[in-house]
């Protein structure tokens, strides 16, 4: 882990701040340090739902050994006019 990494997040309404932070086995055992730094409330823009989806399941199959198969050969069509 080279570059640092920022990530926003929003403290629950139970006052507990909860973070995943997929960094890969190669980081496994790594010390890190986590600051916490209030920011003013409008500053950031609020990520979409859309966005909040893919944050938290980004990776979540790298470890599966998924592999796209050949996908053939495209078929030839005649030429539009």
């Amino acid at each position: 882990m080279t570059q640092p990494i920022e990530l926003h997040s929003r403290v629950g309404n139970d006052g507990i701040l909860s973070l995943r932070v997929p960094l890969g086995p190669a980081e496994a055992g790594s010390e890190v340090v986590v600051r916490i730094e209030p920011i003013e409330s409008g500053s950031v823009q609020a990520p979409s739902d859309w966005q909040r989806f893919v944050d938290e399941t980004y990776g979540s199959c790298a470890g599966l050994g998924l592999e796209r198969p050949d996908q053939g050969t495209f078929e030839m069509r005649e030429a539009l006019e």
